[in-house]
C-alpha cells in the first residue's frame, strides 16, 4: 500500500474521480488536490503555495499530477527540497490550446521536472525525449462503475438512442469532426450529437441545430446512448498522431457499444479492427461502413461484445495506475537537476 498524493481537477469530465476511486480500489491511501478549483478561488500563485504546504504535511510516497499544468516547474523543484519523493505527470491532451507540448516551453519547464511523464500521444514520446523528458505513452481508460452496461426502458432508448450517435464538443477548432458530421447530415442519416457546442448562439451550422440534443450523456446516460444506438461514431481530431485516440473509445466499448472510429495511426496496434471495433479512413468509407453495419445486427453485436471484453481485461484505469505505480522510480530525480531547455 502506498500513500499517494493525487493532483488533478476533480470535476473535469469526472476523470479525476475515476483515477481517485481506482487507486482506492487498488488498496492505496489517497489524498487529492484539485488545483484547478483552488486556482479559481485564490489564484495560481497561492495555489502553488498550497500545493507545497500539502506536500509538507502529507509526505506522500508518490505524487501523481494529472492535467496539472497550473503547477510550475519551479514548484516541483521546491517540493523536492521539502520532501524528495517520486513525482510523475500524466496529460491527456495532444495539443495545449492548439500547440503541441514540445512547442510550449512553459510546459516543458514543468514536465522535465517529473521523474516520469505519461502522454496519450505516442508521436510525442520521441519528441519529448529529445528535450530531456522521461516520456512514455499511456492512454486513458474506462471506469467500470461509470461506464458499465446498464438496463434501460423504451422511453430512455428513444430519448438517448439513434441509428448513429456522436459524443464530443462541436466547434471551429475541430474541423475533422465537422466535416464528417456535416456529410452525415447531407446524406440524410438519423444521428444525434451529445456534447458542448461552442458556436455563438444563433450562429451554429444548420446540421448542428438539427442533430444536437442540447445535453451531454455521461455515466448511465452515456451507457444508454451506447446501447440504444446502432453505431457510436468516434472522430479523432488529429488521426495522424500515433495512438492519440480519444478516451471515448474505452468508455464506449466498456458500455457495450459498437464503435466506428477514424483510422487513427496505431489504433490497429492496440485493438483488432473488425474484431473489437471498426474504422474508416475518409468520408466515402464512412458511408460504406455505416450502411454495412446499420443492416447487420449480428456483426455489430459480435464486435461490441468482443470490444467490451478486451477493455475490461486490459484497459481499465486500474490497469493504467498499476503500471504507473509498478514503474515508480526507486530513486527520485536529483535535487540539483536543472529544467533548463537545451
Amino acid at each position: 500500500m502506498s500513500k499517494i498524493f493525487l493532483v488533478c481537477p476533480m470535476n473535469d469530465q469526472q476523470t479525476g474521480m475515476y483515477i481517485h476511486d481506482s487507486l482506492i480500489k487498488l488498496g492505496h491511501k489517497v489524498a487529492f488536490f484539485d488545483w484547478r478549483h483552488i486556482t479559481e478561488q485564490i489564484g495560481p500563485e497561492k495555489m502553488n503555495i498550497e500545493f507545497l504546504s500539502a506536500i509538507t504535511q502529507l509526505k506522500p510516497e508518490l505524487t501523481i499530477i494529472v492535467k496539472g499544468l497550473g503547477i510550475t516547474g519551479e514548484t516541483i523543484q521546491k517540493a523536492r527540497g521539502i520532501f524528495n519523493h517520486p513525482i510523475v505527470g500524466w496529460i491527456f491532451d495532444v495539443t495545449l490550446g492548439g500547440t503541441y507540448v514540445k512547442d510550449a516551453p512553459i510546459y516543458i519547464d514543468l514536465i522535465k521536472e517529473f521523474d516520469k511523464f505519461y502522454t496519450v500521444d505516442n508521436s510525442a514520446v520521441p519528441e519529448l525525449k529529445n528535450l530531456g523528458v522521461n516520456a512514455e505513452w499511456l492512454p486513458e481508460g474506462c471506469f467500470v462503475k461509470s461506464h458499465k452496461e446498464v438496463v434501460y426502458n423504451s422511453i430512455q432508448a428513444k430519448k438517448y438512442g439513434a441509428d448513429i450517435v456522436f459524443m464530443g464538443g462541436i466547434d471551429k477548432l475541430h474541423p475533422n469532426r465537422n466535416k464528417f458530421l456535416e456529410r452525415l447530415h447531407e446524406e440524410g442519416y438519423l444521428f444525434k450529437i451529445y456534447g458542448a457546442v461552442n458556436y455563438e448562439k444563433g450562429k451554429e451550422p444548420e446540421w448542428v441545430k438539427d442533430h444536437h440534443t442540447g445535453f451531454s450523456a455521461i455515466n448511465d446516460y452515456h451507457s444508454i446512448a451506447c446501447n440504444a444506438s446502432k453505431i457510436v461514431l468516434g472522430i479523432d481530431g488529429i488521426p495522424e498522431r500515433d495512438k492519440a485516440f480519444s478516451a471515448r473509445l474505452y468508455r464506449v466499448l466498456c458500455a457495450g457499444g459498437f464503435y466506428l472510429n477514424t483510422a487513427t495511426k496505431g489504433l490497429d496496434k492496440v485493438f483488432k479492427v473488425g474484431e473489437h471495433l471498426e474504422t474508416f479512413k475518409d468520408e466515402e468509407e464512412l458511408m460504406e461502413k455505416i450502411d454495412k453495419y446499420l443492416n447487420d445486427d449480428d456483426a455489430r453485436e459480435r464486435i461490441a461484445k468482443a470490444g467490451q471484453k478486451e477493455v475490461l481485461e486490459k484497459h481499465q484505469f486500474e490497469h493504467r495506475l498499476k503500471k504507473i505505480i509498478d514503474e515508480m522510480p526507486t530513486k527520485p530525480k536529483d535535487l540539483n537537476s536543472s529544467n533548463t531547455i537545451q
